[in-house]
């Protein structure tokens, strides 16, 4: 039984059968479909319902389906796509959408990702309430009440219907110019079903990896592969590309609404890099670009030395759109392979990132250059990321490590800000560095950030320090009586 929040993380995402029950799935189809209501303004909102290929989707997606029957809803059932392939679906013809998909979560995981009509996901304000009715109705009933199966008001759609549409409007939307050879890794999940008909459509040669759907994301040799695409762990790309002469390589997440690009020689293209380089691309230049908080300095300064309008807004996806929505953007990213084109969909979408890669490679390689050799042009920096465990609450955070924290950045920055957000943000800049501490309200871990335009070795001095201070108060936890 769920008593409260507990293990479910953001996007109902939590372990199949323990955190995340059907009985989760039928409550939080049902109250979706009162939300629907509500923003539509009709009585039987139109709902677009697909799912990921993890062993446990379809018969979570058979209990949210009744629950937004239940709930007065219409529902079509596109079935197995990419997340950023039904969230399109929504933006062109539906009143909302849900995805069943764990993302980049391993295999004993899944979720549901709420989208509104205009193809962005659900806003965080509205599925703190969507999950707080869930809560409260499995309190009441672990097991869904459904005695009967209801039919009415449920369609079920080819998936290649809306995958065709998908594929023909991208195709339009970025045209490529000269040919581009990709390394594509699929990873085993749901790039599968449209990226090599969109290269193949697009003119482009490719050399394909991981090409098959696997619920469990294990190789041919039974290997696990981790459906999260991360510098440490690209190893079969990077192997590919160099014994293959390819121009880019596409490594997609498990759901396909991020991905990971190799420059021509196989070597990671750092997230942040890949956001200035479609912050470049996309739009006229007096169109606002939006970025969040944990950006690197470096593209920061080089955007706004191009004459961009910047904004900045705190980290994820979501409030990236809502800022895009509001103000009118013409692009926006999240450095974590989160990057949303407004005038395509409001949803990050690692197919629609793909390809626009793509035409800038293309580009490049008309004027006989490269990602590489665009790379080395950008001013030097040194961005250095790590994930530190915490395991607390966000009040034991502004309680302990924030003080000193935020006395360490006065220090070597000459000023600091502290940002309460949907997680808490500690973070300070000069002219050649940037420091970052963002406690992380999902995984109750810390996202550590230290930038020096000025050498590495300040980049990791400033990295120790930070990493003392959380180690220091986890010591003196362990010694206290």
């Amino acid at each position: 039984m769920l008593a409260d929040r507990g293990g479910l993380m953001y996007n109902f995402r939590g372990v199949y059968d323990q955190t995340l029950t059907h009985g989760v799935a039928y409550f939080a189809g049902l109250h979706a479909a009162g939300h629907y209501r509500k923003r539509s303004g009709r009585e039987d909102p139109e709902i677009l319902v697909g799912n990921d290929h993890r062993f446990s989707s379809a018969s979570l997606k058979h209990y949210l389906i009744q629950g937004l029957l239940r709930g007065g809803a219409r529902v079509r059932d596109v079935g197995c796509l990419p997340t950023s392939v039904v969230a399109y679906g929504a933006n062109r013809a539906a009143d909302g959408a849900c995805v069943v998909t764990a993302s980049h979560n391993p295999p004993e995981y899944n979720g549901l990702k709420f989208f509104e009509s205009s193809g962005a996901v659900m806003k965080p304000a509205a599925e703190d309430v969507l999950t707080e009715q869930v809560i409260g109705s499995v309190r009441e009933s672990p097991k869904p009440p459904m005695e009967d199966i209801v039919t009415e008001r449920m369609e079920v759609v080819a998936p290649e219907r809306l995958r065709e549409r998908y594929i023909n409007e991208v195709a339009e939307a970025v045209e490529i110019g000269a040919a581009v050879t990709v390394g594509l890794d699929c990873r085993l999940g749901t790039a599968n079903l449209i990226v090599p008909q969109l290269l193949e459509r697009l003119g482009c040669e490719y050399s394909a990896l991981h090409t098959e759907l696997h619920p469990y994301f294990l190789k041919p040799n039974g290997q696990y592969l981790n459906p999260e695409p991360k510098q440490d762990n690209i190893e079969d790309i990077t192997a590919l590309m160099n014994g293959t002469p390819l121009d880019i390589g596409l490594i997609f997440d498990g759901d396909s609404d991020r991905n990971v690009i190799t420059d021509n020689k196989g070597q990671y293209l750092q997230d942040d890099l890949v956001l200035l380089a479609l912050a470049m691309e996309c739009g006229e230049p007096d169109r606002l670009r939006v970025m969040t908080v944990d950006s690197s300095l470096m593209v920061e300064r080089e955007l706004q030395r191009l004459g961009y309008r910047l904004a900045i807004t705190p980290v994820g996806d979501p409030f990236v759109a809502a800022a895009l929505e509001e103000k009118g953007g013409s692009f926006g990213g999240v450095p974590n392979g989160h990057y949303i084109f407004p005038d395509f969909n409001l949803y990050s979408d690692g197919i629609y990132t793909a390809v626009t890669m793509l035409r800038i490679v293309a580009r490049l390689k008309e004027r006989g250059e490269t990602l590489r050799s665009w790379v080395e042009t950008l001013p030097p920096t040194t961005i250095l990321k790590r994930k530190h465990p915490f395991g607390r609450s966000r009040e034991e955070f502004v309680g302990r490590p924030a003080p000193a924290l935020r006395e360490l950045f006065e220090r070597r920055c000459g000023g600091c800000d502290y940002l309460e957000t949907d997680d808490c943000v500690v973070t300070a800049k000069n002219e050649d560095s940037k420091l970052l501490v963002r406690y992380n309200r999902w995984d109750n871990n810390f996202n550590v950030q230290a930038e020096s335009l000025a050498s590495p070795e300040q980049a990791q001095e400033a990295m120790g320090e930070i990493i003392g201070i959380l180690t220091e108060m986890e010591a003196a936890d362990q010694v206290a009586p």
